[in-house]
């Protein structure tokens, strides 16, 4: 069992500033990283920004979310309660976390579509939906190692 990957992205809406959602996206990684941005047109023709980082490698994954699960704290219990609904049939973990707050350096969940999006790959050998929630579990409850 292992994550395979994470990717944090957020959507920078044309009245926000791409500087401050980088800053809050910034909260979440506890180390050096790239942040890819690529531009689109919202659905009334607006200009968004896609703001994206990925994770591949072993070391940073692992840094990364046992640093997301530490910040999460208490909010954990809400994750493991509503863990069926996170876990898609692919194996992809989805966390959102709120925007604004991480904006002033605090890592709560959110409660609205404008958030940062955090995607964990899971992957479990053989692949089926009950080892891929018990490892979904086990990780938000004890980390990741």
């Amino acid at each position: 069992m292992k994550i395979d990957g994470i990717i944090i992205s957020a959507i920078c809406y044309s009245t926000e500033d791409p500087e401050k959602v980088a800053r809050a996206i910034e909260t979440l990684i506890p180390f050096e990283f790239e942040i890819k941005a690529s531009n689109a047109t919202g659905h009334y023709g607006n200009p968004i920004k896609f703001l994206e980082v990925e994770l591949r490698k072993k070391r940073e994954i692992k840094t990364f979310w046992n640093h997301l699960m530490e910040k999460l704290n208490e909010e954990r219990e809400i994750l493991l309660e509503f863990i069926e609904e996170l876990v898609d049939e692919d194996g992809v973990l989805y966390i959102r976390i709120d925007k604004q707050s991480a904006y002033l350096g605090k890592v709560e969940l959110a409660g609205t579509s404008d958030s940062i999006m955090v995607r964990i790959k899971l992957v479990t050998y053989p692949f089926r939906r009950e080892k891929i929630l018990e490892f979904a579990r086990k990780i938000v409850a004890e980390g990741y190692d």
